[in-house]
């Protein structure tokens, strides 16, 4: 493993309906660009679908990337109309970093759509990426509670830990508070990446990266795109 990482977290709009064409080809270009114009080593996505994913592989490919992500329905998920909502949360890589890839199903009964983590493992570095339940905060709550006994067994297990995502939630929201607080006790640290990331929200992030504390945070991006109504989180890390 690369002693410094570019890591980065990115909700990129899909603009679902039912007649997805040339916009989603132009918003992959630019997506594709994003990526490769901040040599990002590994990035978690959200709200990109399979259909989506179909459009950027092969170009990826070509420029050294693995991209994976299997959709929040499944096999179902490629038959219309479920496809346009077919979320990944992809992770998308260097070719000679990845090592295993699964998909986890995140509690979410009471909402609406299902809601999943995709962990990636590389050496002793496991990175799970996730987009919590945007619209019940009970949900939410049992969805944190649910990933931090994922990350305390993997960090009981002495592996390194890094967690993407579009949470659903700010600073200001007490279980996100609560969370934080109990990562800290993990030894895991939010990178302090504190603007607005989505257009429209003033009252902070909603959009988060956590990593080890004793890593070294050398950079953070909040680079402004056109392609999402969020902003990505990039960060250049040093791994100690």
């Amino acid at each position: 493993m690369k002693k410094t990482l570019t890591l980065a977290t990115f909700n990129f709009q899909n603009h679902y309906h039912p007649y997805q064409t040339l916009k989603d080809k132009t918003d992959c270009y630019s997506f594709i660009k994003f990526i490769m114009e901040n040599d990002i080593d590994i990035l978690g996505t959200q709200e990109i679908t399979n259909r989506n994913l179909k459009l950027c592989k092969p170009v990826l490919t070509d420029y050294g990337y693995k991209i994976y992500g299997d959709g929040r329905f499944g096999k179902l998920g490629y038959f219309y109309p479920l496809n346009l909502a077919n979320e990944t949360n992809s992770i998308i890589f260097k070719k000679d970093l990845g090592k295993g890839i699964t998909t986890i199903k995140l509690p979410w009964l009471g909402t609406t759509f299902p809601r999943i983590i995709t962990r990636a493992d590389f050496d002793n570095i496991v990175f799970l990426n996730t987009h919590l339940d945007n619209i019940n905060p009970k949900v939410k709550q049992k969805q944190l509670l649910f990933i931090k006994q994922i990350i305390k067994q993997l960090v009981n297990e002495n592996k390194d830990i890094i967690l993407t995502g579009d949470f659903n939630m700010t600073l200001k929201n007490k279980n996100f508070k609560q969370f934080i607080y109990d990562l800290e006790n993990l030894n895991i640290k939010r990178v302090e990446a504190n603007k607005n990331s989505c257009r429209g929200i003033d009252f902070g992030p909603l959009d988060h990266i956590f990593i080890p504390k004793n890593w070294k945070v050398e950079e953070i991006k909040q680079p402004k795109v056109s392609i999402s109504d969020h902003k990505p989180i990039i960060v250049k890390v040093k791994i100690k």
